[in-house]
């Protein structure tokens, strides 16, 4: 019997393999880093890659220039386990964790050197002339298809919120309905009507961001809505026949039934305050920003209570204004990564465990957290780590780690005016914003759920 002895090199794997084909497409691509670094920082939730491995590939492309990411160069680095170690903060072997995951997922490719190890050489003008360590080639090779993935999963999100809306109205329509005064007697068809209505609102409320599921009950709601509206037209029709002594003036009094063709359907409308309570996080739009001042006779809504409760713990400079909905409508990339994560933002507590989750896909480390949570407080430090997440996605920042650092130097100074940058984002979204809420021809406005 003979035994099989190793050979000393890396056990190949589909995985890399894969990786190892990646690397020679990415060479014959032209990708800045800050764009593929982008690219991959925004489906880094989709594509099976935890934080640790989104937080050791930033290290490694630190170590690349502009010009590795040429057409016919390769952005291979070589960093000394120790370093790795050191910026990181990882064990070894969480080291080596993160990178098999960088490289079976194919990101990037192992380059080995005859003995093993890592080393390079650049000409007088940067550039590579010989290296062995980490190949970032497969990571350019690939921002085309991460790109394409971000805009469908943008696409899916806004399909997933206009099915939201849809659905108010039309749940809003089919209750109306029901309480109207033909269905409100002891009637088969109506019996049914409600227990089917009853059935989709139970199904609603297990239905977070799923489109096809929400697709599925739109259409179901949209039948619903017909039949009821088609068994109503006709009993109006049989009163009419049955009493054709009615005059027109008899027809318009204040007996007439209120969903009738000739006034508005008996729906909330936007200006009702009671909106409907969600754990989403996109309760971030602008029509939520308004005045949180009720009128009177009118409920505040629950969750805009409990909101203005827990910013009551802020410091008395952020106290005034801050809140979590003005800092997820100012930022929207931050609020999409934490809509990716499967963050559920109800309160402040939620803000900053989500906040701290994401600030380590950015880059920032927990020294640079934990030292900004100690000059501003947990609160703002999560705010300010949304607004580093907005702007370093913009490509205005470059260092989160290191603006953080600079804003936890101007709370130290008194200086810090966090409250106005998020305003003053704010004010550049509602500009830009696409999307206005314009009336229906009866007077209503389209709430999402």
């Amino acid at each position: 019997m003979t035994t099989m002895t190793q050979s000393g090199w890396r056990r190949p794997t589909p995985g890399l393999c894969k990786s190892n084909r990646l690397a020679e497409d990415g060479e014959q691509l032209a990708v800045p880093k800050n764009q593929a670094m982008l690219a991959i920082r925004r489906v880094v939730h989709v594509i099976g890659l935890k934080p640790g491995d989104l937080m050791l590939l930033e290290t490694l492309a630190a170590f690349t220039k502009p010009c590795d990411w040429e057409k016919g160069a390769r952005p291979i680095v070589w960093p000394s386990n120790d370093y790795l170690i050191e910026s990181t903060g990882y064990s070894l072997s969480a080291v080596k964790r993160h990178l098999r995951r960088l490289a079976e997922v194919g990101i990037i490719a192992y380059r080995d050197s005859s003995n093993g190890k890592r080393w390079g050489r650049r000409d007088k003008d940067g550039r590579i002339i010989e290296a062995y360590g980490f190949d970032l080639s497969p990571l350019a090779a690939r921002t085309a298809a991460f790109q394409a993935l971000h805009t469908s999963l943008q696409a899916d999100r806004k399909c997933a919120k206009d099915l939201r809306r849809g659905l108010t109205i039309l749940r809003r329509t089919v209750g109306a309905l029901l309480d109207s005064a033909p269905a409100a007697g002891e009637n088969t068809f109506w019996n049914g009507i409600r227990q089917r209505y009853d059935a989709l609102m139970a199904g609603l409320q297990h239905v977070a961001r799923e489109t096809a599921a929400l697709s599925l009950l739109h259409q179901s709601f949209s039948a619903l809505r017909d039949e009821a509206e088609t068994a109503l037209r006709s009993t109006e029709e049989e009163a009419v026949d049955v009493a054709p002594e009615l005059s027109a003036g008899s027809k318009s009094s204040t007996n007439m039934n209120p969903t009738g063709s000739a006034s508005a359907p008996h729906i909330r409308i936007t200006t009702d305050t009671q909106s409907v309570i969600r754990n989403g996080i996109e309760n971030a739009t602008a029509a939520t920003l308004t005045t949180e001042t009720p009128r009177e006779g009118v409920r505040v809504d629950a969750a805009r209570a409990a909101d203005r409760s827990m910013t009551n713990h802020l410091p008395a400079r952020a106290r005034a204004e801050l809140s979590i909905r003005s800092i997820l409508y100012a930022c929207p990339a931050f609020a999409d990564m934490a809509h990716g994560i499967g963050g559920h933002i109800n309160n402040w507590r939620d803000f900053v465990v989500v906040a701290e989750q994401i600030r380590s896909l950015i880059g920032i480390s927990e020294d640079a957290w934990v030292l900004a949570q100690k000059a501003m407080s947990r609160e703002e430090a999560a705010a300010a780590v949304a607004l580093i997440t907005d702007k370093y996605s913009e490509g205005v920042i470059s260092s989160p780690g290191g603006y953080l650092r600079g804003l936890t130097l101007k709370a130290k100074g008194g200086e810090l005016r966090l409250t106005r940058s998020v305003f003053g984002r704010f004010q550049e979204r509602q500009r830009a914003s696409v999307y206005t809420e314009k009336p229906s021809p009866g007077g209503q406005v389209a709430q999402p759920i």
